[in-house]
């Protein structure tokens, strides 16, 4: 071939078709081997022979997980099957067309809300994204569960440069819970003629945030908020109202109308007078934390706020925080391990306020305990969680949850009483996010507590 010849050649075969490659065809392993090539998707060699024998240490492992695997598969069954049907009728794209514009930003979602011992709540989220600057949003949501439950919320988000966000809250509630202070359980509350009482609260709050990525992982946090919270005995439900379990007077154990006054302010301190403080703080963080769905990753975060109490409220005091998440990732499992504490101190003569103090149950703590059950000056939780995929939407899980308060400073950490809890749950994601939050978005989670009996979650946000 002469010189001249091979750029010709050279053009000819850029320009020729580029041969597609064969799809891969589904695997049918009922067909025998005789009839068809070897599949890997069969559990067959390409060569022909046979699989090597399992090991006697495999096969005793297979046999004695055989009851929890078909339990398990028939456990999931209906879910399994609900999401290929969901995700074969395509419905969540469906659902996103319907709601949301073109571009995918302007939408709305709806919202469900409800764990046990609490009103179920229901409404809508409405966002827009069309704002100028590159990750700049406005978002507002309602939810309510009638005129006693009313949950509105209102947030903005800056450019991205800019690292700020706004967030809006007015919240009124008549089955708030309160169940004393300190590490007690249920016989504890017994003992001492108390039991979880209900109180009812209007809660008005703004909270402008700052954050801002460094290198090497790290990143920075400034917050402030100003907050306004009165609170009522009398109206409350799911409950005896606080004004009668928690009072010294025995005149208000049966009182017909329980009142704020009843309530002794040395067992529920600021409730008579409510709550108007403003909130200073920064915080710090280190994050690996991958977006992948069972991927691994490392998290550690600390926080330091000041309170000044506003409008003749004396409270003053200062809240530190500090959290820690690590998850080990496989194949289609992950294992998450999630630590955090916190403790409040008193800058001066005047209480600590009832609801600033450390709260560790509830939906993102001890999940087997309703938020509000168990306050202190400190307190400490941790999870370890063990996720695997059900569908392509859809995750299983088993967690474990164990925590309690104690005295300031963590006084009394070691000789408090543990409270744990258990449970499965199945969290639906919706990309991108922080697959790992410890934040129920989407998902329905039910705990039990040795302490408390079973409790359900479920919560829908999104899709």
């Amino acid at each position: 071939m002469s010189p001249r010849a091979l750029p010709l050649l050279a053009l000819a075969l850029l320009a020729a078709p580029t041969a597609r490659a064969a799809e891969p065809s589904p695997s049918d392993c009922a067909t025998p081997p005789t009839d068809r090539a070897p599949d890997l998707r069969c559990g067959e060699t390409l060569d022909g022979r046979e699989p090597a024998p399992a090991s006697v240490a495999r096969q005793a492992s297979r046999v004695a997980l055989w009851v929890p695997r078909a339990a398990s598969a028939g456990f999931f069954w209906p879910i399994v099957e609900t999401s290929d049907a969901y995700e074969a009728h395509h419905v969540g794209d469906w659902l996103q067309a319907w709601l949301t514009s073109d571009d995918g930003k302007i939408g709305v979602r709806p919202l469900l809300t409800y764990a046990t011992g609490f009103l179920p709540t229901a409404g809508l989220r409405v966002f827009d994204r069309r704002l100028p600057g590159e990750g700049s949003s406005v978002g507002a949501s309602f939810q309510t569960a009638g005129a006693s439950v009313l949950m509105g919320e209102l947030t903005a988000t800056g450019p991205a440069p800019t690292g700020l966000s706004f967030r809006g809250i007015a919240n009124r509630r008549d089955d708030r819970l309160f169940a004393g202070i300190g590490a007690r359980g249920k016989s504890d509350l017994a003992a001492m003629g108390w039991s979880p009482s209900r109180f009812a609260s209007d809660i008005f709050s703004a909270e402008l945030r700052w954050s801002r990525l460094l290198p090497a992982h790290f990143g920075v946090v400034a917050h402030g908020d100003v907050e306004r919270r009165d609170y009522r005995a009398e109206g409350v439900r799911g409950g005896p109202s606080v004004a009668t379990v928690f009072t010294t007077d025995p005149a208000c154990m049966t009182a017909p109308t329980p009142t704020n006054a009843c309530v002794d302010p040395t067992l529920v301190p600021g409730f008579a007078s409510g709550l108007r403080v403003a909130h200073a703080g920064a915080g710090a963080l280190w994050n690996l934390r991958t977006r992948a769905r069972d991927g691994s990753g490392a998290y550690v975060a600390v926080d330091a706020t000041l309170a000044q109490g506003l409008a003749g409220d004396p409270s003053q005091h200062a809240t530190f925080s500090g959290e820690t998440v690590l998850a080990l990732g496989f194949t289609d499992r992950q294992l998450i391990l999630r630590g955090r504490a916190a403790m409040v101190h008193a800058l001066g003569a005047a209480p600590i306020p009832f609801e600033e103090l450390v709260m560790v149950s509830g939906n993102n703590g001890m999940r087997g305990f309703p938020d509000g059950r168990f306050r202190g000056p400190s307190g400490v939780v941790g999870t370890a969680e063990y996720r695997w995929y059900v569908g392509q939407y859809v995750d299983a899980s088993l967690f474990s949850d164990l925590g309690t308060v104690a005295g300031p400073e963590l006084a009394g950490l070691v000789s408090a009483r543990w409270f744990p809890s258990f449970g499965v749950g199945l969290r639906f994601f919706h990309v991108p996010g922080e697959y790992w939050e410890g934040t129920l978005q989407t998902g329905v989670q039910l705990a039990y507590a040795p302490d408390a009996g079973f409790r359900l979650i479920l919560t829908v946000a999104s899709f």
